[in-house]
């Protein structure tokens, strides 16, 4: 074993050292259990992500070419054949004479777009110490786990049933025509060996992401602690599903494709009861609220200096009726008039926990000026912004003095979500600035992005609470896809 190890050491190193040689490439990372199990000797699927500055057909070549071109000899691998996948997904190749090496290349803009629709795998990904220049985290980072990526990620529910439901195993391709490129969607006919490894790696990834949630951690759970997993989830039946998991488990491990039981009868009964579980999680729901429109969202720093009510109360309130019909909960907002006004139109004043801490960023001398106003008397600021820092807008705040506010109000909000809860809803009506650093903070977006995140009038940022922890219940896409890096 200690041989093993000693060879995997060798190529690690030789894969940095060849593929990192190229100026275009910002990262290289091993992910994936060959890396990750020292006692793993599948060759099958050797995980590598590449990250470049600017994506190229050149660059892309260079880099597979590399990869193809090591001395397999040298790795004591001199028996196997060197075989390239450049997919995205979970195909593999049924072959026992070559080492597979999986790789994976992308711009900074895909990376980006693959954590907003593949957090799951990304997630996973950031896991692993295996790598050389700028960590995949340090580039973009997933967060958090949340109950909404069950069921809108590229690896969730609804992915998995299509699958399963077709037959085949989805995954992307790079189609190259002159300098342009683009992914073009495939798919892979499963037969009886895929149909297995497919079906427990559908399984195995559920219940290990599910614990990720449960546990907010970036963690690989141990098998005392998937069997919990099981437990909770499929209840009195959790014997059952246990059983040909672990049977999934062992044809998947001795290549065997004869099974006890129907499999695709299994997997449904799977999916839908893990869907049924999830779809009754027992938790708070939270809502963070921006405020309606006002006349003064104009492009002007619009922060604590100005205090405008909201325009078009009357379609505002037939927009947040939604809220006002939920008889359960707890309403808090900014001592802003503009905040007061949306609360106002779901709940009444008297009924309305208001906050000094949830006020817009005060933007000092900066207030009522526009971007260019501000750029032209304020240079040094720009300039600051540019080296990624955060200076305090003239005798005003910065990001940071947001971001203690919110966290004196969370300590509140805790307080109350404990002792309220039965309440079944609660609700903050805050501020544009206020809602960027929270969320830029939960899902350790880097500070200079912040000022990027998208947040709508009155768009409903969902939250969920368990044991006293927030966790953010949001849709990626719309809250990200603003991102232009």
């Amino acid at each position: 074993m200690l041989f093993i190890n000693r060879e995997k050491q060798r190529l690690k190193k030789d894969l940095f050292k060849t593929l990192i040689k190229n100026k275009n490439v910002i990262s290289v990372t091993l992910v994936g259990s060959f890396w990750e199990n020292k006692k793993s000797k599948d060759f099958s699927d050797i995980d590598i992500v590449i990250i470049l500055k600017r994506f190229n057909k050149i660059s892309y070549q260079e880099c597979l070419k590399k990869i193809n071109n090591l001395n397999l000899k040298k790795y004591n691998l001199g028996h196997l054949k060197n075989l390239i996948n450049p997919t995205f997904g979970p195909l593999k190749f049924n072959t026992t004479n070559n080492i597979v090496f999986h790789v994976m290349i992308y711009d900074i803009k895909s990376h980006i777009q693959h954590v907003i629709k593949s957090p799951f795998t990304c997630f996973d990904w950031e896991r692993s110490s295996n790598y050389i220049g700028r960590s995949l985290k340090e580039i973009f980072p997933v967060g958090k786990i949340q109950l909404i990526d069950f069921f809108n990620s590229r690896r969730g529910i609804n992915s998995y049933l299509s699958n399963l439901n077709t037959n085949h195993i989805s995954y992307q391709e790079y189609i190259f025509k002159k300098n342009l490129y683009k992914l073009v969607n495939k798919k892979f006919k499963i037969n009886n060996k895929h149909k297995v490894e497919f079906s427990f790696h559908l399984c195995k990834f559920l219940i290990v992401n599910f614990y990720k949630f449960e546990n907010q951690k970036n963690k690989i759970p141990s098998y005392v602690e998937i069997k919990s997993i099981f437990r909770m989830i499929f209840g009195k039946n959790y014997n059952f599903y246990l059983k040909n998991f672990n049977s999934l488990k062992k044809s998947k491990k001795n290549n065997d494709t004869r099974l006890k039981f129907n499999l695709t009868s299994f997997l449904k009964k799977f999916i839908r009861n893990f869907q049924k579980y999830l779809k009754n999680y027992k938790k708070q729901d939270l809502i963070f609220l921006r405020h309606a429109k006002t006349k003064y969202n104009d492009g002007t720093f619009l922060g604590i200096g100005r205090n405008p009510g909201i325009i078009n109360k009357k379609n505002i309130s037939k927009k947040l009726n939604y809220l006002k019909k939920i008889k359960q909960k707890v309403v808090y907002s900014s001592t802003l008039r503009r905040s007061i006004e949306t609360a106002k139109t779901f709940e009444n004043l008297s009924n309305i926990f208001l906050s000094n801490n949830l006020v817009e960023k005060n933007y000092g001398l900066v207030e009522g000026l526009n971007f260019f106003e501000f750029k032209r008397q304020y240079p040094s600021i720009v300039i600051k912004w540019n080296k990624k820092k955060d200076p305090k807008f003239p005798a005003g705040e910065n990001d940071n003095d947001i971001l203690r506010r919110i966290y004196l109000f969370e300590r509140i909000l805790k307080k109350n979500l404990k002792e309220n809860s039965k309440k079944n809803v609660n609700i903050v009506v805050t501020h544009n600035a206020l809602l960027r650093c929270y969320l830029g903070n939960i899902f350790e977006i880097p500070k200079y992005l912040w000022v990027k995140i998208l947040i709508s009038h009155i768009q409903p940022l969902n939250f969920i609470v368990k044991n006293n922890k927030i966790i953010p219940n949001i849709d990626r896409i719309n809250l990200f896809n603003n991102l232009n890096i």
